[in-house]
């Protein structure tokens, strides 16, 4: 029989790639496919056409009961025809994925979200999802089943236990995470930076919230894209401990868009992963990507959400650009 396929392409950053192979898994799933995590052609990567995947993820044979490509395989596979959308019959696009119209991708992020949500299948043994295709991973059960068996490289793993225990202690600890965008283009996420003095005193409000809830000065665990943010949360902020890291200068544009972005791959995903670690966690902006995988794999205090949209509620109701306050 022919091996049936579902690629994941995405050229974004980490989160944003998660959330796609997330929906694109869900997709697998359902239909008896190959999951292919296809991540070349990023810049956390020092060769643009190596594998991104197994740099940040150890590439297992089969991730949450489905079977799994996720290694240097992923350029050489000959993937069956016809494929869906048809666009990728073409060979060239195939090998190039960047190339792609984009007239078309808002389109075929509809459609696939609708395949996938509906549980519908396609008679093409190739499919290839290429858009932000994050209405697709909706249940937070299911969320957390592909999140939880991903498994970090050993290298990655072995810091966040060590920054965790020499750094942050044993908690409670109040993960914060703030997407500026440093200058770059970040769409939905701008009316919260409409004023940057605003959006400082909504995320203080938040921690002041989170340690009255915890009952204690908890330590808070910052990781954002800025060094203008940075500084500016050091002096609101008490018992605020930061990672080291190397930023771009001020308004260069985000960690992820630059030539030297694989640099900073490991810091990335080490903050990713120890933010889930956190007893309390505040996502400003509310739905970063980045903050997805703390959002759904953190222990939870309470009964756990049903959708991952109840992990985006403003922790402030009179206000609806506050940051989401997760217990």
């Amino acid at each position: 029989m022919t091996a049936r396929y579902v690629i994941s392409f995405r050229r974004t950053g980490l989160g944003d790639r998660l959330i796609c192979l997330g929906a694109a898994w869900r997709f697998a799933r359902a239909t008896g496919r190959i999951l292919v995590a296809d991540w070349r052609f990023s810049r956390y990567s020092p060769d643009l056409t190596a594998n991104l995947f197994p740099l940040c993820f150890q590439p297992l044979p089969e991730l949450a009961g489905v079977p799994l490509v996720g290694d240097e395989r992923v350029g050489q596979l000959q993937l069956p025809r016809p494929r869906y959308p048809s666009l990728w019959d073409d060979e060239g696009l195939l090998a190039y994925p960047f190339r792609r119209p984009f007239d078309t991708l808002l389109s075929d992020r509809d459609a696939a979200v609708e395949l996938i949500r509906a549980g519908r299948d396609v008679v093409a043994p190739t499919v290839v999802f290429d858009a932000c295709i994050n209405d697709g991973l909706v249940l937070w059960q299911e969320s957390r089943s592909f999140l939880g068996a991903l498994r970090p490289t050993p290298s990655v793993a072995a810091e966040v236990a060590s920054f965790r225990r020499e750094r942050l202690g044993p908690g409670p600890l109040i993960g914060l995470h703030v997407r500026h965008g440093n200058g770059g283009d970040i769409m939905g996420h701008a009316p919260y930076w409409h004023s940057v003095e605003a959006a400082i005193e909504r995320c203080v409000r938040a921690v002041r919230l989170a340690r009255k809830q915890l009952q204690v000065t908890a330590t808070v665990f910052l990781c954002t894209d800025s060094s203008e943010i940075e500084h500016a949360l050091r002096k609101r902020l008490r018992r605020v401990v930061c990672r080291p890291k190397s930023f771009r200068p001020k308004g260069a544009g985000e960690l992820h868009w630059w030539r030297g972005a694989y640099q900073g791959r490991d810091d990335a995903l080490i903050e990713m992963l120890l933010l889930a670690e956190c007893d309390a966690l505040i996502r400003y902006p509310r739905g970063s990507f980045f903050s997805f995988y703390a959002a759904v794999m953190k222990p939870s205090r309470g009964v756990p959400p049903t959708t991952v949209y109840e992990l985006q509620h403003p922790c402030d109701p009179a206000d609806p650009l506050s940051p989401a306050l997760l217990l």
